[in-house]
């Protein structure tokens, strides 16, 4: 459930601006296979260098607000690197005219990816704050936050054991119960 929300909010550049031959694929164990084949599972856009900001649900308002600050300052930090970086670019592989467009590319970058990372630092210490009401309820029926879901949980152990009873007895039909034996 909330797989949409899930993940990151991705920028990308245009591919006049950055030559895609020296872009590394970014190595996950996850979906390695399925982007050397060229599809990403369950239509989401493949993971790209250009992920700044962390979407992920946050447990509470304290990660909310960690998300955010974070996101605010990768906004200022990469609209900062933007603006040296783009002329800088630009001019190595298209001259003068490639120093001005990689001007006005950094300039607009260092406008947009404070604003965005502001935007989003918001929406994360906002999530967090509603997230924290949800974090009350949910600890005080016993329930565990899975941190690799970002979801709750409810953890039985007697439940867990019985299980594992089970499906033992249906792998070796019961072979292995009733204690060590042997010997002779």
């Amino acid at each position: 459930e909330g797989s949409p929300r899930r993940g990151r909010l991705s920028l990308t550049m245009a591919p006049t601006q950055v030559d895609s031959t020296k872009l590394a694929a970014p190595a996950s164990s996850e979906g390695a296979a399925s982007s050397s084949a060229g599809a990403a599972p369950d239509d989401e856009p493949p993971d790209l260098p250009f992920d700044m900001f962390s979407m992920r649900k946050p447990k509470n308002l304290i990660a909310g607000a960690s998300s955010g600050l974070k996101s605010a300052l990768k906004g200022v930090v990469g609209g900062t690197v933007g603006l040296i970086a783009a002329p800088i670019v630009g001019a190595q592989t298209q001259g003068v005219g490639g120093f001005f467009t990689g001007l006005v590319t950094g300039i607009l970058g260092a406008v947009a990816l404070p604003v965005a990372g502001a935007a989003v630092g918001c929406l994360q210490v906002t999530r967090g704050a509603i997230n924290t009401v949800e974090e009350v309820v949910e600890s005080n029926k016993g329930k565990d936050w899975d941190q690799e879901k970002r979801e709750w949980y409810e953890y039985n152990l007697q439940t867990d054991a019985q299980l594992a009873s089970q499906l033992e007895d249906e792998a070796g039909g019961g072979a292995g119960g009733g204690g060590g034996g042997g010997g002779g």
